[in-house]
């Protein structure tokens, strides 16, 4: 045992530098990764932290945070009791404990890494998001021709379904735009994160080449793709961070209560906006005039269990009965027909739905705790990721369902590359502190 553990230390820096590098690399290239990705990251992040000495019984302590969620969790157990969909409910509710159990752990961990293993980490994840970001920009300028040239080499790495792919004689034509719109949704979510990693490099020249070439590249990614949730995620996300950078205080607070009101205001807003006609709006794109209608649908039916919701995963249950289906109605006008669909692409609304008041309650209260414990980071860290705070807030208000495995799981990723880019400003900047009681970073 002494012997595989001694060798486990001398191949450390290997593993280190081979994980952070292929995590964003994979992550970015096939989006759905995210779920073994964060497996394999975390148990690795912990297995290192207790290989230098800190116990499991730490890294694994309940805190204020981590109990807001457990109570989430709690009642999403219950909640999947009356689910239209029990064995997909209770599957979800598994991997959001798990996910919540994985992220604050490896979060604790990297707090108690060595200053050696953060900058070897650091590096590769930047390099790691380098070649990825490139990857995907090469991409969507080239009618996907890498992703297509992958696909037809090697079947096995094709996506689930043919929605969006053009098969001639066994081989990939042509993939869709919209197939893009995880990759580009993965690249914001890390954007911050590699930004503030970048900051604590010394050279200043290289240091502000290397910020603006990095943000301008996933921005170019971005704005050519089809994805518009990412457009309007990397706008307010850069009008957050600009503000919070001279007041990162009234900032956070500002996006706590926005959190809040995202809750109380998504019902009301919904129907306004039905009631208003956006729907049939010109200068509306589809996608948003196709949302106004599903989200009014959506809010009319919350009254129907304002308390408890329909249980979790039960719009997708409503949505696949074919029944449901040929029932719904397309009016004239009209892009979509009027009904929910397998989700509200909006989370809030979502939780109103499924979950009802009480799930409304316990997640806002649990989002706000991890807001709010912004304010333990160092101050120069916080504009960072308050702006990727608020990106993860916009793609949960107009993108996908909140029940997907690999967007669960992309947020666990989040929070972990916004745990190792703060500790890397911690070993870089600040003088070491004890680490027995400092609180999770944000997840």
């Amino acid at each position: 045992m002494l012997t595989m553990v001694k060798s486990a230390s001398r191949r450390e820096p290997a593993i280190i530098r081979t994980l952070f590098f292929l995590a964003p690399l994979i992550t970015l290239i096939a989006p759905r990764m995210t779920v073994t990705m964060l497996i394999v990251l975390a148990a690795a992040t912990v297995l290192i932290a207790v290989n230098h000495g800190q116990s499991l019984k730490k890294l694994f302590r309940f805190n204020l945070e981590l109990a807001l969620f457990a109570v989430v969790a709690g009642y999403l157990l219950i909640n999947a009791t009356w689910s239209l969909d029990p064995t997909n409910a209770f599957t979800k509710v598994a991997w959001f404990a798990g996910v919540v159990l994985m992220t604050f752990a490896a979060c604790r961990a990297l707090r108690t890494w060595p200053q050696e293993q953060i900058r070897i980490a650091v590096n590769s994840f930047l390099i790691g998001l380098a070649a990825g970001i490139a990857f995907v920009l090469v991409a969507i300028m080239t009618d996907a021709l890498p992703h297509r040239l992958l696909y037809n080499a090697l079947p096995i790495t094709r996506p689930d379904g043919t929605k969006h792919l053009v098969i001639r004689d066994g081989q990939i034509v042509k993939i869709a735009a919209l197939e893009f719109n995880r990759n580009v949704a993965v690249m914001l979510l890390m954007l911050w994160s590699a930004l503030l990693c970048l900051v604590q490099f010394k050279h200043k020249r290289w240091r502000t080449f290397a910020m603006v070439g990095l943000f301008l590249v996933a921005t170019a990614a971005i704005f050519l793709s089809r994805h518009e949730s990412s457009k309007v995620g990397l706008l307010f996300s850069a009008i957050a961070f600009a503000l919070a950078l001279p007041w990162p205080t009234a900032m956070r607070r500002a996006i706590w209560i926005g959190w809040c009101l995202a809750f109380v205001l998504v019902v009301p807003l919904s129907l306004a906006a039905f009631k208003a006609q956006l729907h049939e709006a010109e200068w509306l794109q589809f996608s948003a005039k196709a949302r106004i209608i599903l989200w009014a649908y959506t809010a009319e039916q919350i009254p129907k269990a304002p308390i408890l919701g329909i249980g979790l995963t039960s719009t997708r249950k409503i949505d696949l009965d074919p029944e449901t289906r040929l029932e719904a109605i397309k009016p004239k006008g009209f892009v979509y027909a009027w009904r929910a669909g397998p989700h509200a692409h909006n989370e809030f609304l979502q939780t109103w739905y499924e979950l009802g008041a009480i799930g409304v309650v316990l997640l806002m209260v649990a989002g706000s705790s991890v807001i709010l414990s912004v304010r333990f980071l160092p101050v120069p860290t916080q504009a960072y990721v308050l702006a990727q705070i608020t990106a993860f807030v916009m793609i949960a208000a107009f993108a996908w369902g909140m029940w997907q495995s690999w967007l669960m799981a992309l947020t666990g990723l989040t929070a972990l590359y916004a745990a190792l880019a703060v500790n890397f400003y911690r070993v870089e900047e600040l003088a070491p502190t004890p680490t027995a009681d400092i609180p999770a970073p944000p997840s």
